[in-house]
């Protein structure tokens, strides 16, 4: 596969697991650009044999927020303040201010959540893994990550109510 072909087929996938993690737009998409940028650095070293495409993508994806966090000297996960969304022409004001209200409740539930849990939970659903593909890119036991899993989920439903999730 060409990185041209690569780029196609992940770049949502990585768009949206970052901006899963980071929120701020802008944020996100220079994050993406430097992931991408990464890999084409590293294409031609590349060794299929050694790691999977999509393992060795989103460790590099992970990295580049890791090292976005650190240089931010961001301890959490979301800032709240930092969520803006541009209200699409077409849709109301209802809609959007619903939307907004929703998002704020969902970025404080996960506030709630420990760092741990919310990479778990944006592996498990932003990037679709599953739990033996967590557990493989983690390092902790396929049944430990569906126990933290669980559990996080459990404090997401509690905080928003079942109806929500």
């Amino acid at each position: 596969m060409g990185f041209e072909e690569l780029y196609d087929q992940y770049f949502a996938r990585i768009y949206n697991y970052i901006r899963y993690r980071v929120i701020a737009r802008d944020a996100a998409d220079d994050l993406v650009s430097a992931v991408f940028e990464k890999v084409l650095d590293k294409y031609d070293s590349f060794d299929p044999g050694r790691y999977g495409l999509e393992p060795w993508l989103f460790a590099i994806a992970r990295n580049t927020l890791n090292d976005h966090f650190r240089r931010a000297k961001v301890r959490g996960w979301f800032s709240i303040s930092d969520r803006e969304e541009n209200i699409a022409s077409a849709e109301s004001v209802e809609g959007a201010a619903q939307k907004h209200e929703e998002n704020a409740l969902l970025l404080k539930a996960l506030a709630g959540l420990t760092e741990a849990e919310r990479e778990l939970i944006a592996m498990k659903f932003t990037l679709g893994m599953t739990n033996r593909d967590i557990a493989g890119e983690t390092g902790l036991g396929e049944s430990n990550v569906g126990v933290t899993l669980f559990r996080a989920m459990k404090k997401l439903k509690e905080t928003l109510g079942p109806e929500t999730l």
